[in-house]
């Protein structure tokens, strides 16, 4: 599907950003078998900030306008900000680019890297100095400590660090 769609995106659409610090008024511009209708304001793209479902805020208009002067004075100002070079740059390829990663071949090592991370990403969030197992014990200059891999002294300070902290720990291999 990602494929799909960047192929899609490529051929179909162009996505531009705001390259100044300045806020754009926040609406769109709907155009079906010659009618036009604008929206504004609107703060998201999705269901909740188009109005379409109830979110969490206390309230979320968006209005509605679809008499000709005005839906014409939001495309209007809608094509004078998107021809703008200066207020804007295409983003596009940026877009697909993003979409392409998503399907590219993967070694399987960095999925389980990825999924792991993801799965104790707010745990290494939380280590610290101060969470860091406590050396008094001398364990460091033990014959045993030397013997080991980086990857064993990784888990065996993980585990003292366990034990202090939540009393206990499971090892598993």
């Amino acid at each position: 599907m990602a494929q799909e769609c960047a192929a899609w995106t490529r051929k179909k659409a162009r996505f531009k950003s705001n390259a100044t610090l300045a806020a754009m008024q926040p609406f769109g511009h709907v155009e079906t078998r010659g009618a036009a209708v604008a929206y504004m304001p609107i703060s998201g793209f999705t269901a909740v900030d188009l109005g379409y479902q109830t979110g969490n805020a206390v309230s979320n208009f968006v209005n509605r306008l679809d008499e000709p002067v005005h839906t014409g004075s939001y495309l209007n100002l809608f094509n004078q900000i998107w021809n703008d070079a200066d207020k804007l740059r295409d983003v596009t390829d940026a877009v697909c680019d993003h979409i392409e990663s998503i399907y590219q071949e993967n070694a399987p090592e960095r999925v389980y890297f990825l999924m792991l991370y993801n799965i104790f990403r707010e745990f290494l969030e939380d280590i610290g100095e101060d969470v860091l197992s406590n050396d008094l014990t001398g364990y460091r200059d033990s014959i045993v400590w030397n013997k080991l891999f980086n990857y064993q002294r990784n888990a065996a300070t993980g585990i003292i660090n366990k034990l202090e902290t939540y009393n206990g720990c499971i090892l598993a291999d």
